[in-house]
């Protein structure tokens, strides 16, 4: 296995069945290349960025745009960095880390890559199917995160959210020094329970999967910074239909952009047609529509999951694609 530094990538592609074909005929170069492209605005300037990888285990191009200007770029291993050449100091920089990356560790003054790359160093992916089972975050910012002190460091926060819920039980957790046999001290994590009319204490794995994956979520969302980005991978299975719309609410509270893949359609209930795409699987590739964009005509006011059920949307999408 081939490893990089720490501040190198790992190179990606668009679809494994192109590579599979690459593989087998090798005809197209194009078949391993894959690419990310952002868009995104902070403090009023608009950026696009491109990252561009292929399995030859190269960067192959990437650039910075700011309001349409390059600001720098890297190609065939040339480097342009406002309007000028650029050459690297340490020759034996590896092919896999991105200029960017190089750019914040030289240009510490250079306002622009610095606030890019903190905005991209914040982008956090969440599998909430794995919580239970670790590695479940990919984040620099949770890197060396005790996911237990996460917990108890914003309990009483989450505590008054639960509050907000209504339908769930409301409850902190803490930490506490537990007295062994031996008369050593461990500390345990509890789960306090402060209901109006009950109050009690279990360990922290006693308690209920959906609860466990609630406290998280809640908690990590709670630590993330302004004009950060948190992408939640399979939410459906930590939130209960019953308290999607509470969870939305505290969403639009936070300065921070959420991109979740749900599979309950109840969602769409509470959210605006131009924040919901619509995945759509063909002979091996997906493709994702804007539902504002298919269905120009659509108001909050309409019920989109009703329209969604009624395979509406369905019917845009073919349409779209003749």
């Amino acid at each position: 296995m081939m490893s990089f530094p720490p501040e190198s990538i790992s190179p990606f592609i668009v679809n494994n069945f192109r590579f599979e074909r690459y593989q087998i005929d090798k005809k197209n170069p194009e078949d391993i290349i894959g690419n990310i492209e952002l868009f995104f605005t902070l403090n009023k300037d608009q950026y696009n960025y491109l990252l561009e990888t292929s399995r030859d285990n190269f960067i192959s191009h990437e650039y910075l745009k700011v309001n349409d200007k390059i600001y720098f770029e890297q190609k065939n291993n040339s480097y342009l960095y406002k309007n000028k050449k650029y050459s690297f100091q340490n020759k034996t920089t590896s092919k896999m880390i991105p200029f960017l990356r190089v750019l914040s560790s030289s240009e510490i003054t250079d306002s622009v890559i610095q606030t890019v790359f903190t905005y991209i160093k914040s982008f956090t992916h969440v599998n909430v199917s794995r919580i239970n089972q670790g590695g479940f975050v990919t984040s620099s910012l949770f890197s060396n995160t005790n996911i237990f002190d996460l917990l108890t460091s914003h309990s009483n926060e989450t505590r008054e959210i639960f509050k907000q819920y209504k339908t769930f039980p409301i409850y902190s957790i803490v930490k506490d020094n537990k007295v062994l046999p031996n008369g050593l001290m461990m500390q345990q994590y509890n789960f306090v329970l402060n209901d109006e009319d009950f109050e009690g204490k279990l360990p922290y794995q006693m308690i209920s999967t959906g609860m466990q994956n609630q406290s998280v979520l809640l908690s990590l969302l709670l630590s993330m910074p302004e004009e950060s980005v948190m992408f939640i991978d399979e939410a459906d299975i930590a939130l209960h239909p019953t308290i999607i719309k509470a969870f939305l609410d505290v969403l639009h509270q936070k300065k921070v952009q959420i991109v979740m893949t749900l599979h309950n359609t109840y969602a769409m209930q509470f959210m605006r047609p131009d924040q919901i795409y619509l995945a759509k699987w063909v002979k091996g590739y997906s493709s994702y529509y804007r539902l504002s964009k298919i269905y120009p005509n659509i108001r909050e006011i309409n019920n989109i999951e009703k329209m969604y059920l009624s395979l509406l949307f369905d019917e845009a999408i073919n349409e779209q694609d003749k």
